[in-house]
């Protein structure tokens, strides 16, 4: 029987029969809006406060200054989280973007060098849980496609060796194509993707596409993100999309 690791979305672990399976790559999906980096970091949170699991969060399409502030919004002290070493905040933005970062961990967009950095952090702080945001903006920092694959195939081989649940961030360019450089889906061991419906109730969705070893629910469902937390509704229909 899989172990499994709360997910951080209220009625997600129903869904996912208790969870992620743990020490596994996850894909988060979905395009700009869909609100994959606060699904992200609300797994990381739940396994900080509800499981004292260390976590380490990668941004490369943000400041962490900018995390930090939206994850405030919801309630999360990351600075707080990190002064208890339960959280390790990496900055790949800073030197990509061509400015100065005061952060203790920051890294290029490197794929080696970041792995590196990842499995002394894992030792240090003991971490089982580990939020890679974005692959997209690592791919795209690549100029060849085969490079591309090359490095999101290392990236993903080498995180499902180590003793952490993992999931990566990735950007979809459209609802039907997951995969923007042909392999992403392929290479996780599980695929959430998240939705905006930009109608006139701006409803974001959730659907569970792949999670191997595990029976779930694969419809798409409703989605919220509020103050109090983030709930997915697996036994409502959607209507009007």
């Amino acid at each position: 029987m899989l172990d499994k690791i709360s997910t951080g979305v209220k009625n997600l672990d129903e869904v996912l029969d208790g969870g992620y399976p743990r020490e596994r790559t996850i894909l988060v999906a979905g395009p700009a809006g869909a609100g994959k980096s606060t699904f992200a970091l609300a797994f990381l949170v739940d396994g900080i406060l509800r499981n004292d699991e260390p976590g380490i969060y990668v941004s490369f399409d943000e400041t962490l200054d900018n995390v930090r502030a939206d994850a405030a919004s919801f309630g999360w002290d990351l600075k707080e989280l990190e002064a208890q070493n339960m959280l390790a905040m990496v900055d790949g933005f800073s030197l990509r973007a061509g400015i100065e970062s005061p952060e203790k961990y920051k890294i290029e967009l490197e794929v080696d060098e970041m792995l590196n950095l990842l499995i002394d952090l894992i030792d240090s702080i003991g971490a089982e849980r580990v939020v890679i945001d974005s692959i997209t903006a690592i791919a795209l920092g690549l100029s060849e496609e085969l490079l591309q694959r090359k490095e999101i195939l290392k990236l993903s081989a080498v995180m499902s060796a180590l003793s952490t649940t993992t999931l990566m961030v990735s950007e979809m360019k459209n609802d039907a194509e997951i995969s923007r450089f042909g392999i992403e889906e392929f290479m996780a061991q599980g695929v959430i993707v998240l939705k905006y419906l930009f109608n006139k109730s701006g409803r974001r969705t959730l659907q569970v596409r792949k999670m191997r070893g595990v029976k779930h629910n694969m419809s798409e469902m409703p989605f919220v993100m509020k103050q109090s937390g983030l709930e997915c509704f697996p036994h409502e229909e959607l209507y009007d999309i």
